[in-house]
């Protein structure tokens, strides 16, 4: 039943006000994610991170899972876009490795290593398919370099180097220096590919 009160909206049109919503709700999910997993990103802590009520991030995601979902999702996104800032202009095959290597640590270090955040949680089938063909997307720069560089089975060692590269996030994570341990998988990766 209608109240006759309008909503009041923070943006010249309802669809703008929407869009802010759920920018906020995605970016809300996205930190939570980052920052204490995906075991706390429930509609109440979103709700809660953005002075939302409850109802209103419920009209966006009807459910935790969809809200997840949303957030790996988004978290994969801005992985991909980190990536490809890091790789523009790159042209050597040896430089997108390594431009490759640093972005890719950069973000994990941040939190954003979206295969960690989904691999233990329930997720629908389509948000899977979606996961993988971002994941795709994400090592695809990855793959291309090692194969320029001549790198047998580029697809097998581009999923070892996602390995070292949450390797040395963590490392980063437990209190090591983030310089230290971007020189120490840069070199690590470079010898196991024939560059060093």
């Amino acid at each position: 039943m209608h109240n006759g009160r309008v909503p009041k909206i923070d943006a010249p049109t309802v669809a703008e006000h929407n869009a802010q919503r759920r920018a906020a709700i995605l970016d809300a999910a996205v930190a939570i994610l980052a920052e204490q997993g995906a075991g706390e990103l429930t509609p109440a802590a979103v709700a809660a991170a953005t002075g939302l009520a409850r109802s209103s991030v419920y009209q966006y995601y009807s459910s935790t899972a969809e809200l997840i979902a949303a957030g790996v999702e988004e978290t994969f996104r801005r992985n991909i876009a980190h990536l490809e800032a890091g790789l523009a202009g790159v042209r050597s095959p040896a430089k997108r490795l390594r431009a490759y290597i640093d972005s890719a640590l950069e973000a994990a270090a941040a939190g954003h290593e979206p295969m960690s955040l989904y691999a233990s949680v329930d997720l629908p089938d389509p948000c899977r398919v979606a996961l993988h063909d971002l994941h795709r997307q994400a090592t695809e720069p990855l793959v291309e370099a090692l194969t320029d560089l001549g790198v047998d089975d580029s697809q097998g060692v581009a999923q070892f180097i996602g390995g070292v590269i949450s390797a040395g996030a963590a490392q980063i994570g437990a209190g090591r220096s983030a310089p230290s341990v971007h020189k120490a998988v840069r070199r690590f990766i470079e010898r196991a590919v024939g560059l060093g």
